[in-house]
């Protein structure tokens, strides 16, 4: 009997321990508050957008890997799912955007503009965009360029790449006044240069001069511009000054092809012939698709009665650019010496539809 006691007592105590665990559960549940409930489900809203941009982090990263290696389009896949997953993350906008320079430059410009509305405080992507538009159409990057300063008028990088825009398309008085604006903000070697080969191409040699010698004051490692002084002085008649100067260029640069070929030229007008076709193989050596040193060594092998070679030269300058003027003058002069009258009428025909005038000089007196 005291068995069954126990028994039935047994039971009753783990009926009422099983329904106080059920209870419980239930009592918890019930008597959550609603700023409880909000908590939790703001908490659950957090974890998942941190798993989200974790994925975004993840795919960015895979995307760099990619780039990194040259593999373009799979990073810009990974750049895509990076975007996707957050659509303000502006590194990978950025990232895609290189990724699609010189793939599709509309792309990359669309990737750089969204980046510029993500925060308009920050320029650079603007300047991106000017960038990949003068490969196509000038006058958007001067555009784009005169928006930058528009927003802020003291960025000298501005002024100075505007610069280099309208030199380009001719308009050299603007040019120059956006090059002094520029050096006004922010003194700069390259600056002064341009400038400085505004001033030349106007024929004001004194200006010139000045601004490269302010280049060179400021840098004075920058070959080009004791080459760009060369030839300031050299169409002041300054052949000593000239030579010197283009010397010192290639001392700073010993692989200067512009240098070699234009002190080369300089050496044939003296009539050094010698010293002219050493400094021209050299450019031909530096660089083999240099079109102006093949033409030069043409003119040494045309001086030097040398015509069939000479016209070997022209052949080659003029394969490598199919407009180049001044070579098909020359090769004309050649295959008359050879006589070619035919050959060299055609090459003066289409040295005039070039725009070389001297071309029809020749025509006048030996084609017509």
């Amino acid at each position: 009997m005291n068995k069954f006691i126990f028994l039935i007592y047994f039971g009753i105590l783990c009926s009422i321990f099983s329904f106080a665990q059920t209870s419980d559960s239930v009592f918890l549940d019930s008597t959550l508050t609603n700023s409880e409930i909000s908590f939790t489900d703001s908490i659950n809203a957090l974890n998942e957008q941190n798993q989200l941009l974790s994925n975004s982090r993840n795919a960015y990263n895979t995307g760099l890997e990619f780039m990194n290696n040259d593999h373009l389009e799979e990073a810009i896949i990974q750049f895509t799912n990076a975007i996707n997953i957050d659509s303000t993350f502006s590194a990978a906008y950025i990232s895609r955007a290189k990724c699609h320079e010189g793939l599709n430059n509309t792309l990359a410009i669309t990737d750089y503009t969204r980046v510029f509305t993500l925060d308009s405080t920050e320029l650079s992507p603007l300047y991106n965009i000017a960038r990949l538009q003068s490969l196509s159409d000038r006058n958007l990057g001067i555009s784009t360029y005169n928006a930058i300063l528009e927003l802020n008028y003291q960025e000298e990088k501005a002024h100075y790449e505007l610069g280099v825009l309208l030199y380009l398309e001719e308009k050299i008085d603007d040019a120059i006044f956006s090059f002094s604006t520029s050096s006004e903000i922010k003194q700069d070697a390259r600056t002064y240069n341009d400038r400085g080969s505004c001033y030349r191409k106007l024929g004001k040699y004194d200006e010139a001069i000045k601004d490269y010698f302010n280049a060179i004051a400021l840098n004075a490692d920058l070959s080009f511009v004791y080459n760009n002084l060369a030839s300031t002085y050299r169409k002041q008649g300054d052949n000593k000054q000239a030579m010197n100067y283009y010397s010192l260029a290639i001392t700073k640069d010993k692989n200067y092809v512009l240098a070699y070929n234009n002190r080369g030229s300089l050496h044939i007008d003296l009539g050094n012939h010698s010293a002219a076709i050493i400094d021209i193989n050299k450019a031909i050596l530096l660089d083999i698709d240099y079109a102006s040193a093949y033409n030069n060594r043409g003119v040494i092998k045309h001086q030097s009665k040398k015509y069939t070679a000479a016209i070997a030269d022209f052949n080659k300058a003029i394969q490598l650019n199919k407009n180049y003027a001044k070579a098909y003058v020359n090769r004309g002069i050649s295959r008359q010496m050879t006589r070619d009258e035919e050959g060299a009428c055609n090459d003066w025909n289409k040295a005039k539809e070039l725009g070389i005038n001297i071309a029809k000089k020749y025509l006048g007196n030996d084609c017509e």
